[in-house]
């Protein structure tokens, strides 16, 4: 590698730690607060909204705010219970807890395949596209800016 040269090493893993993870984010999110200057920007959070039937998980998302934004890193509902309102309780859910925790926009992508009409028709406005990723298809990037009508 051409790092080598210079006396670093280069080290590849695979699947790392949470404990990892989390002093990367950190490091980077203090770094970046720094660079802003707004003390009201350092709240940050990861977390999941779950919904389940009993036991079984049946919907689901992944957020991480930073910068009084919410990035919606992933939105899942179940094969059995897609078109029942399910996708559109739990993203307007998202969106309240968004709010409750001081952010003022979420955001995200959706593949072509997936579900950017969903979001478009929730509010949310394309605001970026890689074209043919993955090959024969787009990737989304959507956004909602929250008022108190949004949610």
């Amino acid at each position: 590698m051409e790092l080598d040269h210079i006396g670093y090493q280069i080290e590849r893993i695979k699947n790392p730690s949470e404990s990892l993870q989390e002093d990367l984010w950190n490091k980077l999110h203090e770094f970046s607060v720094s660079k802003l200057g707004d003390k009201s920007l350092e709240s940050k959070e990861f977390f999941a909204i779950l919904v389940k039937e009993g036991e079984t998980l049946i919907a689901a998302s992944l957020c991480y705010l930073f910068f009084k934004g919410l990035n919606l890193q992933l939105l899942w509902v179940t094969e059995s219970k897609r078109g029942q309102d399910l996708g559109t309780k739990l993203l307007k859910e998202i969106e309240r807890e968004a709010q409750r925790l001081g952010a003022t926009l979420v955001f995200g992508y959706s593949f072509g395949f997936q579900a950017p009409k969903f979001y478009t028709k929730l509010g949310y406005e394309e605001v970026g596209k890689i074209p043919n990723y993955p090959e024969g298809q787009n990737c989304y990037f959507l956004c909602k800016k929250l008022t108190m009508e949004s949610t």
